[in-house]
């Protein structure tokens, strides 16, 4: 058992160690997004006038030993008019690799029309990489040892968006800095995303939300992930996941109450060692406060306000 415990970390470590130096490393996939939107662009901070609260886990491959875990929180809120603010902190693990991310964002929204609006979003933070050290099976290896233990460096975010009460349609830069570091395991690439999402009302009980993400790394081949929400009463939903390399999966989603959503996803994987696994695991809670109270929106229902946080 302790044999097979220590080739699955050192395949976790090869892993690992091409993905520093390649695309996937660059960022945490997430589907957060499913329900927290502010994860995919800088753009949607503050958008809705609420202020949100979300926290977020995912446990990949679960069952191989040195597999990425992922936790982050995030809150963003509107201020005045047309601005939104936000923060994020992101911590991943690997193996003995630990990256620990955290930003600010600035958002700024223009109205077009009643229900359509322009966002911009930017963000800045810092990016720390390093070795935990303290694991007994890096203290064995001498090349661990030898390397920088920590890197530290900024990094910057971008997004543009359109929306209305059905579509989203926007661009998004997660990282706009590259550097690669010397005598270091770190090394980092500029990465760009576009995506789109449009939700579709089949009756007053059922509706759907597809949201389709393709991602452009600066040293890769693109790829992408498809969703597709079933929504039920805007109050429970059920999630279909695929992706370009033939991964699925499926999610479950509920708002417990106004001020609460909660929601989970499960993946499966077709190919390497990733197949052999439990699958990933994911869930995200949310905490929402609406500037305005629930009577005031009941005798507002013909507003535009009252339909675009309903949408």
């Amino acid at each position: 058992m302790k044999n097979i415990k220590y080739i699955f970390f050192i395949l976790s470590i090869v892993f690992c160690l091409g993905q520093l130096n390649s695309t996937a490393q660059q960022l945490t996939l997430s589907n957060q997004y499913i329900v927290n939107k502010f994860s995919l662009s800088p753009a949607y901070a503050g958008l809705n006038e609420n202020f949100e609260v979300f926290g977020n886990t995912r446990n990949e491959w679960i069952g191989v030993y040195g597999a990425p875990i992922t936790n982050s929180i995030s809150a963003n809120g509107a201020i005045g008019k047309n601005m939104g603010i936000g923060a994020s902190i992101t911590n991943m693990q690997a193996g003995i690799f630990v990256n620990l991310s955290t930003s600010l964002y600035y958002s700024y929204h223009i109205r077009l029309s009643k229900t359509k609006f322009l966002s911009f979003g930017l963000g800045l933070g810092l990016l720390e990489n390093h070795l935990d050290l303290n694991n007994s099976d890096a203290q064995s290896d001498p090349i661990f040892m030898r390397s920088g233990s920590k890197s530290t460096m900024p990094d910057a975010s971008f997004g543009i968006l359109f929306n209305s009460k059905k579509l989203h349609l926007g661009v998004s830069a997660p990282r706009l800095l590259g550097k690669r570091t010397e005598n270091s395991l770190y090394s980092l690439w500029p990465y760009y995303q576009a995506f789109i999402s449009y939700k579709l009302n089949f009756s007053k009980a059922w509706a759907i939300n597809p949201t389709a993400i393709i991602h452009y790394p600066v040293d890769a081949p693109p790829f992408y992930d498809f969703t597709i929400p079933i929504i039920y009463h805007q109050k429970v939903w059920f999630t279909l996941i695929y992706k370009k390399t033939g991964d699925a999966g499926i999610g479950l989603g509920a708002n417990l109450n106004s001020n609460f959503v909660l929601n989970y996803t499960v993946e499966w994987y077709e190919h390497g060692l990733a197949h052999r696994s439990g699958g990933t695991h994911e869930l995200t809670l949310g905490w929402k406060i609406s500037k305005k109270k629930p009577d005031q929106l009941k005798r507002n229902k013909k507003k535009p306000y009252y339909e675009w946080i309903n949408k």
